[in-house]
């Protein structure tokens, strides 16, 4: 299977697309793949608010997110609520999980961009819950409540990491 037609599923937040990538070892280098295709497009989709270096910015970012993201989902669902997974399924999940991220590109349309952006934003954080879920073998809940403290040390970081290039 191709990588679009894997990504079309993940974005379609197939949970059998998130088991397949799971076990897959072989698709770490595709999951990295998606992160990177979904951190561009959110920086070329960010131009208009950041200029040209919104490109790098979303690109950073999205590498360093979906890194402490997947680190945090671990430690969280690992070390403090015992669930069985390692990174490299969690790396997996997540990286498939930045599939619905491409709309962002969108953001360069003026007017509706922002809200374009907005919408992919939040499809990824609903397909990172069922990649957590699956990688985490937990239910809904729990992928719930794991993935949001994730999310949050990631604005943690990232609001600390403006204020330092800020200065």
């Amino acid at each position: 299977m191709n990588l679009v037609n894997k990504m079309i599923r993940a974005a379609k937040l197939d949970a059998q697309l998130y088991e397949e990538v799971e076990k897959d070892i072989g698709a770490t280098k595709e999951a990295f793949l998606v992160v990177l295709i979904g951190a561009i497009c959110n920086g070329i989709g960010s131009v208009g608010m950041l200029g040209a270096k919104g490109i790098i910015t979303g690109l950073v970012l999205g590498i360093i997110g979906w890194l402490l993201w997947s680190v945090v989902i671990y430690l969280i669902g690992v070390k403090v609520f015992k669930h069985t997974s390692d990174m490299g399924e969690l790396l997996r999940c997540l990286g498939f999980a930045y599939s619905p991220y491409v709309l962002s590109i969108l953001g360069i349309i003026p007017g509706i961009g922002i809200i374009i952006r907005l919408i992919a934003s939040i499809w990824t954080l609903v397909a990172v819950v069922i990649a957590t879920r699956q990688a985490l073998d937990c239910g809904t809940g729990r992928a719930i409540l794991i993935s949001v403290l994730g999310f949050i040390a990631f604005i943690i970081v990232l609001f600390l990491l403006t204020l330092l290039l800020r200065t």
